[in-house]
């Protein structure tokens, strides 16, 4: 591993050209560092052997077909120039997936990360293995929470430090407002470049509205799913085809999302199923997109009837949380048999839509359109949040769960977006599909080694920017493609949505063409 310097003063000088996050103009600091410091930077420089391996490549991963998507992008975009780019790029570490092992022995070698919430015990596992210690300081390098991030954590941060969400990126998680953010983008870009979530009404601030729309169809016998505005894991959902239910539920002073229920869903075995795809945000400016390769297919424990009551929640909810308490669920108890039981993996079902001469491909075509989308809805309100509230490009990452159901004629329908989707391991599938997941997303967000956290030039990563953009706009455009490119590099199981060769299909979408997105759109086209 390389040396940081050749001594104390050279760390030193280093540390000296720092921004630090807390001067609002982001001006340099004069050189203040002295011998206060220097225990740090000793133990710094003792634990450099120590560092966890960032050279780890997992060779069993995903051989299956659908990996080739990935490789074929890779390839394609690394015939791309860019080793003539003047500004070096950091070193990043990389991690092993978790064992699922409870007997961890942690040696601190100078990596900590920190909860904001609830520990996660995938969480924990897998960033214990890979030699990071859990610590209450404001020394960590990853900061986890499964719930909002207060804005003081935020404004505090240094370059090297990640944390797990955007801000503001509740807005497309939140039922109702996720529903209400693409609903304005039906009515500003079409409304069938924005079709792909049933027609919802917000209660009771749409009531008016949805009795009268109710009114005209009323004969037809209308079937709704309703769910409370802010719940997860299938709490409060009921479906029903009488108005009265609903309105008894507003009675209670509980505020709803009803949508038409989908009555023609696409069946495996005569069950319903549903789609659990991660989706990573590595960066909001530039934006960068990726979907996991792998994911989960979540069944139904009793056969589709549309004409059965509807309140067997069993026959008509997918939901996991739902449907292992039904007698009638199967554990799956081999992660190589991933087609076994009441929740598949992502890949054995396209396996078996490929098999039954179903056109997968055009279904996660559509799936990954449906994502840019989603994300665009709200990619201004996230961008000008963290311009005003977080310090660097890089300190931000954002995990989510797309829930998507696919109907008989192979339409994929956005059900929602998890916040943050369940990490729980309650079976080896969830632990080789999530935890492989987790790994190669803390590789690639890009978590700097201990010798490389305060020597970069972090005018390139800094938000607010704009002096040093058109400043430095060679050297700048630069090292914003080099940073793409290599971020690419350590995608693994991650294929990368946006930016692509297919980004300017969605630039009349945007609120603003932002200089970086342009940038990235010119340059892969």
């Amino acid at each position: 591993m390389n040396s940081p310097g050749d001594s104390i003063d050279d760390i030193i000088s280093l540390l000296n050209k720092h921004y630090h996050p807390n001067s609002s103009q982001y001006q340099r600091q004069k050189p203040s560092i002295g011998s206060a410091m220097l225990p740090q930077i000793k133990q710094q420089l003792n634990v450099l052997s120590t560092i966890p391996n960032s050279q780890y490549n997992n060779q069993d991963k995903f051989k299956r077909k659908a990996t080739s998507l990935n490789r074929q992008q890779q390839q394609k975009t690394q015939t791309k120039d860019t080793g003539s780019f003047a500004t070096p790029m950091t070193r990043c570490l990389t991690f092993k997936p978790y064992s699922g092992s409870v007997d961890i022995i942690i040696n601190d070698v100078g990596y900590y990360y920190k909860f904001g919430s609830s520990p996660i015990k995938l969480v924990k596992g897998l960033l214990e293995e890979n030699g990071f210690k859990e610590s209450n300081d404001k020394n960590w390098t990853l900061y986890w929470s499964s719930c909002a991030i207060k804005s003081e954590v935020y404004t505090n941060l240094f370059a090297y430090q990640k944390v797990c969400h955007f801000p503001k990126s509740y807005e497309m998680t939140r039922k109702d407002l996720m529903h209400r953010n693409i609903s304005k983008m039906q009515i500003n870009h079409g409304f069938i470049n924005f079709n792909f979530i049933p027609k919802t009404y917000i209660l009771p601030t749409e009531m008016s509205y949805f009795l009268e729309e109710h009114e005209k169809i009323k004969n037809n016998t209308p079937v709704y799913i309703c769910k409370p505005h802010a719940s997860s894991q299938g709490k409060g959902i009921f479906i029903t085809d009488k108005i009265q239910d609903i309105l008894n539920k507003q009675n209670s002073n509980n505020s709803y999302v009803v949508s038409h229920y989908i009555d023609k869903p696409l069946l495996i075995n005569n069950l319903k199923f549903d789609l659990r795809i991660y989706v990573a945000i590595s960066c909001i400016n530039p934006l960068r997109i990726y979907v996991y390769q792998d994911g989960l297919a979540r069944f139904a424990t009793e056969a589709y009837n549309p004409d059965s009551i509807k309140q067997n929640r069993f026959v008509h909810l997918t939901n996991y949380s739902v449907n292992k308490d039904s007698p009638n669920f199967v554990a799956n108890q081999d992660p190589t048999l991933d087609y076994v039981g009441s929740k598949w993996s992502l890949l054995a079902l396209r396996e078996y839509l490929k098999l039954n001469k179903i056109n997968e491909q055009q279904i996660f075509d559509r799936i990954e359109d449906l994502i840019i989308k989603t994300i665009i809805s709200v990619e201004s309100t996230i961008f000008q949040t963290c311009e005003m509230n977080v310090p660097f490009r890089s300190n931000c990452f954002s995990l989510f769960g797309f829930d998507v159901l696919v109907d008989q004629l192979l339409k994929p329908w956005l059900l929602e977006v998890n916040f943050s989707p369940s990490l729980n391991i309650d079976a080896p599938l969830d632990l080789k599909i999530k935890g492989e997941m987790l790994a190669d997303l803390f590789t690639l967000i890009g978590i700097v080694p201990l010798d490389q956290r305060f020597s970069q030039d972090l005018s390139y990563v800094r938000n607010q920017n704009n002096n040093d953009f058109k400043k430095h706009q060679q050297e700048f455009e630069k090292y914003i493609i080099k940073e793409t490119e290599e971020e690419l590099k350590r995608s693994r199981g991650w294929k990368r949505l946006y930016p692509s060769d297919q980004s300017y299909r969605y630039t009349k979408y945007f609120e603003s063409d932002r200089p970086l997105n342009a940038l990235l759109r010119n340059y892969y086209k």
